[in-house]
């Protein structure tokens, strides 16, 4: 008797269990399929042309003045404006956040996440908010009154926070001179230590060579193609101290440059300290700091550019 008890007792909790299990999966079914994946895509996206990213330390404003993108009213770099719409028009939501993270979320994103507002023209065609966590790399987006998603790019496991957390000296433009080299009046190069070694070039009847020697010219053009390849890994921004102390350091060269409008820049990079791993420069008057690896590239001197009689 009791073992017939026994079974219907199995019988009847393997059933509950079924039952259990088909109402969660049923209920997952229609929650997931009930979410509108495309709930932060930006309207006609093609037409934005402003994009605020406001945070608690800051606030970056994006505009497009009808050939190019500026970060606060300077060049922004556009391979990372290219990065941001790419991810505007691929996130999809996925999933709102479990309902007992959604109160924390909301804080976090108000106090501590970024707040992105797209216009065309004067029209804001979307705002939502954003938070991150680095670890997990998960991003959640948020509209306003809404509540947290967790978003992703389709076929991609990338940290989409990331874009939206950047400063605007991470968004502006990193190249270190701006213009097509043939558009220069001349070049000065100067090593402090070595200044025998300094040398000007100019264009002469057309051809651009360095004043008064006999020019390799294959060797200039190589030299001219890596300087207005640079980029900056970083631009950086130090206590007015520290500033003070790094303009008096020594410079290993200086390089200065002045366009056929008269407008002159230059380049002036700090000679390296041991164990430093990335080389420090003054592009004008502006920090920055540049992968080490180029420095031979651009590190010439005169002789290096005498042509050899053949």
């Amino acid at each position: 008797m009791q073992k017939k008890k026994n079974i219907q007792l199995t019988v009847s909790l393997a059933i509950m269990i079924s039952l259990i299990i088909f109402f969660f999966l049923f209920t997952e079914q229609k929650n997931s399929s009930s979410v509108d994946s495309l709930i932060f895509q930006v309207p006609d996206l093609e037409k934005i042309d402003r994009i605020e990213l406001s945070s608690a330390n800051e606030k970056t404003i994006l505009t497009f003045n009808g050939s190019k993108w500026l970060v606060n009213g300077m060049e922004a770099d556009q391979r990372t404006v290219t990065i941001l719409f790419a991810t505007l028009k691929q996130v999809e939501a996925k999933r709102p956040s479990a309902t007992h993270v959604q109160d924390s979320l909301q804080k976090e994103i108000t106090t501590r996440g970024t707040k992105v507002s797209c216009y065309a023209g004067p029209t804001r065609a979307k705002e939502f908010g954003v938070i991150g966590n680095p670890t997990s790399y998960e991003t959640y987006f948020q509209l306003p009154g809404g509540v947290p998603y967790l978003v992703t790019i389709p076929g991609y496991r990338v940290f989409i926070a990331s874009v939206f957390a950047l400063t605007q000296n991470e968004w502006r433009d990193k190249r270190v001179f701006s213009f097509n080299w043939q558009n220069i009046k001349n070049l000065e190069v100067h090593f402090p230590s070595d200044p025998a070694q300094s040398f000007k070039a100019s264009f002469k009847n057309g051809i651009f060579g360095i004043e008064g020697i006999a020019t390799d010219t294959t060797k200039l053009d190589g030299f001219m193609d890596a300087l207005f390849q640079l980029r900056a890994d970083k631009i950086l921004t130090y206590p007015k101290s520290a500033y003070d102390s790094l303009v008096k350091r020594s410079t290993t060269e200086e390089i200065t440059i002045e366009d056929i409008a008269g407008e002159h820049y230059s380049l002036k990079l700090l000679l390296p300290e041991k164990n430093q791993f990335s080389l420090l420069g003054f592009r004008n008057e502006e920090l920055i700091e540049l992968n080490k690896n180029i420095f031979p590239k651009i590190f010439r001197k005169k002789n290096y550019f005498i042509q050899k009689n053949r």
